[in-house]
């Protein structure tokens, strides 16, 4: 079974823009099962199987009252004692990439409470990796109504000040530790839309603020390189024994890195165009918190990328 739903979801990435078929919707009921979920052998090709029906189908799962099926999936791959934590990443960011916010929005303070509580559960170093990925996802995608202070703010209905901590101890430290390339492109995106448009940082996390742009000019001194067609995603649980011997991956049809910021090709100009659009957008302010909250070399640093 798992080598089959590895075709399906292989043949819809092979054409992301086309719509779902009549056959994949009827599969969606099934797929939702918690009982298909039980076998660990079938959570990989499952989990890559709904990830890629998501996008096809976001307004309809949710007309059809289906998004709180998929968030129970998450929860119990986020949950249990099998080590299906990195897939339930994969389900929640196409949930999150496909959905409109006002239809997620609601569900957000339980979602981060489930990550926070496996966070404090002593985690594995890859979940960390992960989470700070999903971090930068989100605050990357400010113009789709996410952003920084999104994530603070439902960050703060699960606990009130849990932002801070987290940021210095897990995210920040995280950013540097992303190996791929991709994933560092969204951080840099990420911490430049902080820099620039979070009113959470020019005003209440001003410290955060000069933090934040030292982590960005960390990740500019190695910058992410352009991803080709042959690279794949390489998930580091995928051929764990754990998941039994009902779960083989397909050489044939692996999974390919999917850039999130196509339009994004160099990323130092890119944060320069932005960072001076923004200056400008915002009346000098980005000058203004250059001068006040840099040391002397990454002020020279960041000017050299705004001018």
């Amino acid at each position: 079974m798992p080598y089959v739903f590895q075709l399906f979801a292989a043949l819809l990435e092979a054409n992301p823009a086309a719509s779902l078929s009549d056959y994949y919707r009827n599969l969606i009921a099934p797929i939702l099962s918690p009982s298909l979920w039980e076998s660990r052998g079938n959570v990989p090709a499952l989990s890559r199987l709904l990830s890629s029906m998501i996008p096809k189908c976001a307004p309809e799962l949710v007309a059809n009252n289906q998004l709180e099926p998929i968030l129970g999936i998450f929860q119990k791959l986020m949950s249990g004692k099998a080590k299906t934590e990195l897939q339930s990443f994969d389900v929640l960011e196409a949930l999150i990439k496909s959905c409109d916010v006002a239809a997620i929005q609601s569900y957000f303070p339980t979602i981060l409470n489930i990550i926070f509580t496996r966070l404090n559960n002593n985690p594995p170093e890859s979940f960390k990796r992960r989470f700070v990925r999903f971090y930068h996802l989100i605050s990357s995608r400010d113009q789709q109504g996410l952003g920084a202070d999104f994530f603070i703010k439902q960050s703060a209905a699960v606990q009130e000040g849990v932002f801070t901590p987290l940021y210095l101890s897990i995210i920040l430290p995280g950013t540097q530790q992303l190996a791929r390339p991709l994933d560092r492109k969204i951080a840099v995106i990420s911490l430049t839309k902080t820099l620039t448009d979070s009113q959470a940082f020019a005003v209440t996390y001003a410290k955060g603020w000069g933090k934040t742009c030292e982590a960005l000019l960390k990740l500019l001194e190695n910058p992410p390189e352009p991803v080709t067609k042959d690279d794949v995603v390489a998930e580091a649980d995928v051929d764990d024994l754990s998941f039994g011997v009902g779960f083989t991956q397909l050489n044939t049809c692996k999974k390919a890195a999917v850039d999130e910021w196509p339009e994004v090709q160099d990323v130092k100009t890119w944060v320069g165009s932005y960072l001076r659009d923004a200056n400008a957008r915002h009346d000098g302010a980005i000058s203004s918190y250059v001068d006040e909250r840099l040391n002397s070399e990454a002020r020279s640093l960041l000017v050299e990328y705004m001018h």
